[in-house]
């Protein structure tokens, strides 16, 4: 069952009357030019850019004058979920995604437009009917969303109404979707989430944005007979499933090239059921846009047992690497290295360590094999052992930013140690019950600090500052032409930082925990930054002993401008 209703502002149905009386086509029906190459006020898409940059040209806002900033408006979305998710703008109107809807919103405003709401299918899991990532696509008049029980939906962008609907996810083993889809070239990729809640082999699929079909599929988990599934011994390990895509990928049109994060195996820890590297789990993985057949791959760690999710989303850059431009790719793995590929071959460019006390992934060897500490691995005779693992989540799901023009990447970043104990499953275990075999314990005071920004060079390493703070830092970033970054943190702070030292320019002490994601766009010359606050209460975030629980609530949206 769906339901949508609507409310038209004047303002919307005063530009609604012009559209019609010049016999044009809606200004909502934008190209894929435009999200190429986004309008300074839009932000269409879940990093602004395909690049997944997270950089605004927009000035109006900047160092000089961000201490003036005042609230423009908040509204209450009446869900409450664990909001991770960014807003979108085109022409003046914010979509908000959640598991089960789509609301759209004047964006100077904050009045509802329309409330498009889906009922979930019955047996959706937790793990994607309470939290939501990413963000809608906005193209061609339509906005894309993914929902919790695994359908992929299009939504006339000027009324909410649905215009197809495709089921991708397997249900029966509660897979569905964590986060929002991407664009690529008249495609809509979506990768579906939910190993976790039973063992549904990962893939990432291309669908066509005008009707829903789906284009192609690439296994993340291979088939028989597809590259990358003789790296599963015994062959049935393949069949438990993992490698699920839990966050959005990135499309670079330059080598059309699509890249996405892949996370675990499961059951976490199989012992002599499951050896081999497990490709292509806890890797990343780069697919040709119109075919859908692998071009390369990244692992991070063969034959996880760790639940390295390898998911955070790429930067696109052309990067200055030994005297050449190269079109690369820079990634940030949960196991605490920021790394460059090339975006086209997946060469290994560059890495560099930036968690204090890696205990699991050591390093990289030059060519970009990782350096495993395989003592860390558990023998079939030792459940209920542990280890401590460090980090589990160096980076998670928090987008990070990226200046071309300054070359400063901006990463969001977790110190984390946890105790890892092995509790593993039943010789009979099947797909379709819990495969999750360890329990943790955070370690919240192993560092002088938990959570932290850090702005650095992505090629040679060099951190030129960090900011940090007590707690997990889950909320990701945006970077402005007015030498600004904006982060949301779980102390219920927002602040602006001066993007060439690091000083706190501007902060605002909001009504519960952040870990949604910044924007900042305009409508009619005026420049907003917008932040999403609150949720039922996370499964990730930590606190050192000293600091407060984290505030929960209602999920909320909180718009800042300067003052007329």
């Amino acid at each position: 069952m769906v339901r949508t209703t609507s409310k038209i502002s004047l303002r919307g149905l005063l530009a609604a009357l012009v559209c019609l009386a010049l016999a044009a086509p809606l200004a909502l029906a934008q190209t894929a030019d435009e999200l190429l190459d986004p309008d300074p006020a839009d932000w269409p898409t879940y990093g602004r850019t395909l690049d997944m940059a997270r950089f605004s040209p927009l000035d109006e806002i900047n160092r000089d004058n961000v201490d003036n900033l005042r609230l423009a408006w908040s509204r209450g979305l009446q869900f409450v979920i664990d909001a991770q998710f960014s807003p979108v703008v085109y022409d003046g109107v914010m979509y908000i995604n959640a598991p089960d809807q789509v609301q759209a919103l004047d964006a100077a405003t904050g009045e509802l437009l329309w409330d498009y709401e889906a009922e979930l299918h019955e047996n959706t899991h937790f793990l994607t009917s309470s939290r939501s990532r990413g963000s809608v696509v906005v193209f061609d008049g339509m906005v894309f969303h993914a929902l919790g029980d695994g359908r992929l939906v299009a939504l006339d962008a000027q009324s909410g109404e649905e215009l197809w609907s495709t089921p991708v996810g397997q249900i029966e083993v509660g897979e569905g979707f964590s986060s929002g889809p991407i664009f690529a070239d008249g495609k809509i990729i979506v990768g579906p989430s939910g190993a976790d809640a039973g063992g549904a082999p990962g893939r990432v699929l291309a669908l066509d944005s005008e009707n829903g079909e789906i284009l192609w599929t690439f296994n993340t988990v291979p088939r028989p007979g597809e590259p990358g599934f003789e790296t599963w011994d015994p062959p049935s390990a393949a069949e438990w499933g993992g490698g699920s895509s839990w966050v959005p990928g990135v499309y670079d049109p330059e080598t059309r090239t699509v890249i996405y994060g892949v996370g675990q195996p499961i059951p976490w820890w199989a012992g002599e059921q499951r050896q081999g590297d497990n490709l292509y789990t806890s890797s990343y993985v780069a697919m040709d846009v119109d075919t859908g057949e692998l071009k390369w791959y990244h692992q991070v760690i063969p034959q996880d047992e760790w639940d390295y999710d390898l998911i955070n989303t790429p930067i696109i850059a052309d990067l200055e690497i030994d005297g050449e431009t190269r079109r690369s790719a820079i990634i940030a793995t949960v196991t605490g290295f920021v790394i460059v590929l090339d975006a086209d071959t997946g060469e290994f460019l560059a890495h560099h360590q930036m968690h204090p006390d890696n205990t699991v992934h050591l390093g990289y060897e030059d060519d970009g094999t990782p350096i495993i500490d395989d003592d860390m691995r558990w023998a079939a005779d030792e459940a209920g052992e542990s280890r401590t693992v460090c980090p589990l989540r160096w980076v998670d799901f928090e987008p990070a930013a990226f200046n071309a023009d300054t070359g400063v990447y901006f990463r969001p970043n977790t110190h984390e140690c946890y105790e890892m104990t092995n509790a593993p499953q039943p010789d009979d275990w099947v797909p379709g019950e819990d495969p999750n075999n360890a329990q943790l314990e955070v370690l919240p005071d192993s560092f002088d600090r938990l959570g932290g920004l850090t702005a650095m060079d992505p090629v040679s390493g060099d951190v030129l500052w960090e900011w940090t703070f007590g707690y997990s830092q889950r909320s990701g970033v945006v970077a402005t032409a007015g030498d600004l970054v904006f982060m949301g943190s779980p102390d219920r702070g927002f602040r602006a930082f001066d993007a060439e030292t690091g000083d706190v320019l501007w902060q605002q002490r909001l009504t519960a925990y952040i870990q949604a994601n910044p924007i900042t766009y305009s409508v009619d010359g005026k420049q907003y930054v917008a932040i999403p606050v609150g949720g039922e209460g996370p499964l990730v975030i930590a606190r050192q002993s000293d600091q407060p629980p984290i505030v929960t609530s209602d999920v909320s949206i909180f718009v800042f401008a300067l003052p007329d």
